[in-house]
């Protein structure tokens, strides 16, 4: 059976080995508008809630490269094991409704975590959590879920080796940066997309469009720190005892000059040295 924008195909489930429907988007959807970290948005449907794949016999649940890719046995044995443990059962339905895909990429997080996937491929099925939750309106928990993602991006660069599928660091620092800017932590934004620009000048070889995007968002961010820097200070104006240079912080506390530390022991450098070395 076939909708307007979904087609229904049958797939081997690489843990159980059955055969199990699953439903594909078509690709001719054009997005209406794409959000600094990539979500796209589309007209009258979300294409995010079929983007986990799950079978209708065991509830293995992931994303097409994934289910499509075969698992030696022990892999299948592990994977088997944790979901009947869990007693996990999920119900095929060809069109699914908002709780059915929150349910399919959360199943889909728990057997990433159980196949000790990579740090990024974690991250990247949190952040289509994250973009569900945002195409609902429902920013709470798209907060909790971006955070998340956040985390699991920056250890990823931190410990693992990229390129890892088609992801490479470069493009990982710039979600980063991307998702501190929408968190709110525009320091830490501006910090990771300079770190990107400046790349651009050393490798003139890299992604084009993500160095255009990266300075894009980099400008628009700094630009929002000086526009915050002028409200502050307008504000601060007005208010007694504030006088020129006398506070430096937000609060209003007076800043002291730190006292000298001693320099610390030499630490073993991380992957995330080619950025912040």
């Amino acid at each position: 059976m076939s909708t307007e924008f979904t087609f229904l195909v049958e797939k081997c489930c690489p843990v159980c080995g059955r055969s199990t429907r699953v439903v594909k988007v078509k690709s001719r959807l054009v997005a209406t508008q794409v959000d600094n970290d990539y979500c796209c948005h589309y007209r009258d449907f979300n294409p995010y809630l079929y983007h986990i794949w799950v079978c209708e016999h065991c509830s293995f649940a992931a994303d097409e490269k994934v289910f499509l890719t075969s698992m030696p046995m022990s892999r299948r044995e592990l994977m088997g094991n944790a979901l009947v443990e869990k007693n996990v059962h999920f119900d095929f339905h060809e069109e699914r409704d908002l709780p059915d895909g929150i349910a399919a990429v959360k199943l889909a997080i728990f057997c990433a975590e159980v196949l000790k996937a990579s740090l990024a491929r974690q991250a990247g099925i949190t952040m289509r959590l994250a973009w569900i939750y945002r195409l609902s309106g429902n920013r709470e928990e798209e907060v909790i879920y971006l955070e998340k993602a956040l985390k699991l991006y920056i250890r990823s660069l931190e410990t693992e080796r990229y390129p890892i599928d088609t992801l490479t660091d470069s493009m990982v620092m710039y979600l980063i940066g991307a998702l501190y800017a929408d968190l709110g932590d525009r320091e830490k934004a501006v910090l990771y997309l300079s770190r990107l620009v400046d790349e651009k000048r050393r490798n003139p070889a890299g992604s084009e469009k993500l160095y255009r995007d990266a300075r894009r968002l980099w400008q628009a961010v700094r630009e929002s720190n000086k526009e915050a820097d002028e409200e502050y200070g307008s504000a601060a104006a007005g208010r007694p005892g504030q006088g020129k240079g006398a506070k430096d912080s937000r609060d209003g506390r007076v800043k002291e000059a730190p006292a000298a530390k001693k320099a610390a022991p030499a630490k073993k450098k991380s992957a995330i040295s080619r950025w912040f070395g």
